[in-house]
C-alpha cells in the first residue's frame, strides 16, 4: 500500500473513521430503563437497562435517561451531574407512561394472627445498612409524637397508623406496631377484613428516592416520576446533611418538575444542608428550578430546606395534607419552609390542609435568615396555623397577589411589602423577638453583613383586599405605611395610614371550591371598589431599605414592578386585590390560573 494510501480507507479520512468507530466521550447518549431490561444489555432503546440505578451510574454530562412504565423499587442516586444548561444529565419518565419509584417492598409472608391482625417477620438482612423499624424520628424542634419510627406500613396505596403496642393494632384497623431485634424486625399489622398476602401490602426500607450520595452535583433534570414511600428522619436546619424524598444534595441548577410525591415519611423535596459546601459562596449551590409538582401527604413538610433554596424558583406545584394523620410535629410543619435561603421565588403554588397536634402547621414559613424573599401568586387554605409565618427575617421581601384564606400572616421580621393580596380573614400579628439575633447580607450574596433583633420595622401595606379581618389590630411601628386598601364585611384600616382605603360592609359571598387537583374562588365587590386610584407598586416607591441596605429588587438587582395580577396579565391601571379585571358582582380565581408559565428564575 502507498503511503498516501495509508490515510484513508473506502474513501475516508483518518480522522472521520477514528471518530466513527471511537465516539468522542462527550457525545450525548440516550439510555433506556425498562422492566423488560437488563443491567448486562447497551441500555439502549432496544436492549434497556432494568434498573434507574444502573443508567445513573452510567450517565455522562448531556445524557438523557429515559425510564418507561412500571415499578421501580429502589433508590437513585446520580454519579454525575451535568456542565451547563446544554449538557444537563435529563432522568425523564417516558412520554404517557407512568413510572412509579418507590421506597417501600412488597411483602407477602403475612401470618394471620385472628381478629383482623397479621404478622410479618423479616430478617435485617432483608433492610441492609438502613432498618428504618429500628430507628426513632428524631431532632430538633420535634415536640410530640417522637415514639414514632421512620418506617410505614401500606395497604393498597394508604398509609396505616403505627401503634405504641400491638394492643392498640388489635382494636384499630389500619394500624401497625413494629419491634426490631439484633436479627429481625417484627410487624404486627391490623389489616381489617383484608388478607395482605393477596392484596398489596408494602412496607418502607429505603431511606429516600431520588437523592445523590455526594454532594454539589450541578445541572440535573428530574421529570416526570411518581414518587412513593421514602423513609427520612426528621429534618431540622441544624443537621449536616438535610435527606428528604427527593434533592439535589446542595447541588446546583436542578430542575425538578411535573414529579408526584406521595407519603414521604417527613419532607417531599429537600433543598437543604450537606457537607462540603462553601455557603459564602452563592454560585456554589442553589438556583434551582422546582416545578409543576404535586406533593401530598408528607409527614413533616412538602418542600423545605437550609440554605439550599437560595436564589431557587418554586413554581406552579401544588401541596396538600401536610402532616395529614397528626401522628408527630413541631415547629417544622409546613406547606413550603426554607431558612437562610436569598433571592428565593415562591409563585403560583396552591397549598391546603396543613395539619398538627400542637404547633406548626403553616402554609408558607420563611423562618430566620432569608433576604430577597418574594411570595407571589399563590393560593393558600386550610391550614391550622398562619397561612404565611415570616420569622426573623430582615427583608426586603416582597408578598404580592396571592390569595390567602383562613389563618392569619404571623411575622416578627421587617421591611416586607404587601401588596394587591386577597386576605380572607387573614389579618397580621407581629410578635416582636428579642431574645435571638438573626443573619443578613450583603446585597445578593450570602456574605454575612450583620444581625439583629427581630423588631418590626419597614412594612407596607398597599393595594390589598381585606375580607372580615383587617389592619386595625396591627400597632403603628417606625417605617410603617397602609394605603390605597379596601376591607370589607366589617375588616377596619389601619391606625398608621390608610387615608385612601376603602371600608365597605357589604358582603362578599366568598366560596371556596376544591377539587382533586386545584379550587375555584369566588366572591363579589361593588362598583365603589373599581372607582379607587391605586398606586403603581415598585421598587422606586420604597426606597433603600436600610437595616440590609438594598431595595426592592430581583436577584440581579434590578427593581421589581408589581405590573401583572395572580393570572400574569398586565394591569391597564392598578386595582386593589390580585386580579386585573376584576368587575361589579362575582369574580373567580381558578387555581391553576390560566397563564404563562414562568421558564427561568
Amino acid at each position: 500500500m502507498r503511503r498516501n494510501d495509508a490515510r484513508s480507507w473506502m474513501g475516508l479520512s483518518l480522522p472521520l473513521l477514528v471518530g466513527l468507530l471511537c465516539p468522542p466521550s462527550g457525545a450525548a447518549r440516550e439510555m433506556h430503563v425498562a422492566k423488560t431490561g437488563s443491567d448486562a444489555g447497551r441500555g439502549d432503546s432496544s436492549q434497556p437497562y432494568l434498573t434507574i440505578g444502573k443508567a445513573a451510574a452510567e450517565a455522562e454530562e448531556g445524557d438523557t435517561v429515559i425510564v418507561h412504565a412500571g415499578t421501580y423499587r429502589e433508590r437513585v442516586s446520580p454519579a454525575r451531574g451535568g456542565s451547563s444548561e446544554e449538557r444537563r444529565i435529563i432522568y425523564r419518565a417516558a412520554a404517557g407512561e407512568e413510572v412509579f419509584i418507590k421506597g417501600s417492598e412488597r411483602i407477602t409472608g403475612w401470618k394471620e394472627q385472628g381478629g383482623g391482625v397479621w404478622k410479618a417477620e423479616i430478617p435485617n438482612r432483608f433492610f441492609g445498612a438502613y432498618n428504618p423499624y429500628a430507628l426513632r424520628l428524631s431532632g430538633g424542634w420535634l415536640n410530640y409524637g417522637d415514639w414514632h419510627h421512620r418506617g410505614d406500613v401500606y395497604l393498597g396505596g394508604e398509609a396505616c397508623l403505627e401503634k405504641k403496642t400491638i394492643e392498640e393494632v388489635r382494636a384499630s384497623e389500619r394500624s401497625w406496631h413494629c419491634q426490631a431485634s439484633d436479627e429481625a424486625t417484627v410487624i404486627h399489622a391490623n389489616f381489617g377484613p383484608a388478607d395482605p398476602n393477596r392484596e398489596l401490602a408494602e412496607i418502607n426500607v429505603r431511606e429516600c428516592l431520588f437523592f445523590p450520595e455526594v454532594s454539589g452535583l450541578e445541572y440535573i433534570t428530574v421529570d416526570g416520576f411518581h414518587f412513593l414511600h421514602s423513609a427520612e428522619n426528621w429534618q431540622p436546619p441544624t443537621l449536616e446533611l438535610q435527606v428528604g424524598a427527593v434533592g439535589p444534595r446542595m447541588g446546583r441548577r436542578w430542575i425538578i418538575q411535573n414529579c408526584t410525591i406521595t407519603n414521604a415519611r417527613c419532607v417531599g423535596i429537600i433543598l437543604g444542608h450537606a457537607p462540603g459546601v462553601e455557603y459564602t459562596d452563592i454560585d456554589a449551590y442553589g438556583d434551582h428550578i422546582v416545578r409543576n409538582n404535586t406533593i401530598r401527604r408528607c409527614g413533616q413538610a412538602g418542600i423545605a430546606g437550609q440554605k439550599g433554596a437560595t436564589r431557587s424558583l418554586i413554581y406552579g406545584n401544588f401541596i396538600e395534607d401536610t402532616n395529614y394523620r397528626r401522628e408527630f410535629g413541631g415547629w417544622e410543619t409546613a406547606g413550603i419552609k426554607f431558612h437562610n435561603s436569598v433571592d428565593t421565588v415562591i409563585e403560583g403554588n396552591l397549598i391546603r390542609g396543613v395539619y398538627h397536634q400542637m404547633q406548626g402547621a403553616f402554609g408558607i414559613w420563611i423562618d430566620f435568615a432569608n433576604q430577597g424573599t418574594r411570595i407571589t401568586r399563590n393560593v393558600i387554605y386550610g391550614t391550622e396555623e398562619a397561612t404565611v409565618f415570616l420569622e426573623m427575617n430582615h427583608g426586603p421581601a416582597l408578598v404580592d397577589n396571592n390569595v390567602l384564606i383562613g389563618r392569619e400572616v404571623r411575622s416578627n421580621s421587617e421591611a416586607t411589602v404587601f401588596a394587591h393580596n386577597l386576605f380572607v380573614d387573614c389579618g397580621y400579628v407581629y410578635h416582636p423577638d428579642l431574645q435571638r439575633r438573626s443573619q443578613y447580607y450583603k446585597p445578593h450574596t450570602a456574605v454575612p453583613a450583620g444581625r439583629k433583633t427581630g423588631t418590626a420595622q419597614d412594612d407596607k401595606w398597599l393595594n390589598n383586599i381585606f375580607v372580615r379581618t383587617g389592619l386595625d389590630k396591627v400597632k403603628d411601628a417606625p417605617g410603617y405605611a397602609s394605603d390605597h386598601n379596601v376591607f370589607l364585611e366589617g375588616a377596619r384600616k389601619s391606625s398608621f395610614g390608610d387615608q385612601h382605603s376603602l371600608e365597605e360592609p357589604s358582603a362578599t359571598g366568598l366560596t371556596i371550591a376544591s377539587s382533586p387537583r386545584g379550587a375555584r374562588i369566588t366572591f363579589s365587590v361593588s362598583e365603589a371598589l373599581l372607582r379607587m386610584e391605586a398606586p403603581l407598586v415598585e421598587a422606586d416607591r420604597f426606597g433603600v431599605f436600610p437595616t440590609v441596605g438594598q431595595a426592592l429588587e430581583d436577584r440581579h438587582g434590578r427593581p421589581i414592578r408589581v405590573d401583572t395580577d395572580l393570572s400574569g396579565r398586565k394591569f391597564s391601571r392598578p386595582v386593589p386585590g390580585p386580579l386585573s379585571d376584576l368587575k361589579p358582582g362575582a369574580n373567580t380565581i381558578l387555581w391553576p390560573p390560566p397563564a404563562p408559565s414562568r421558564e427561568s428564575p
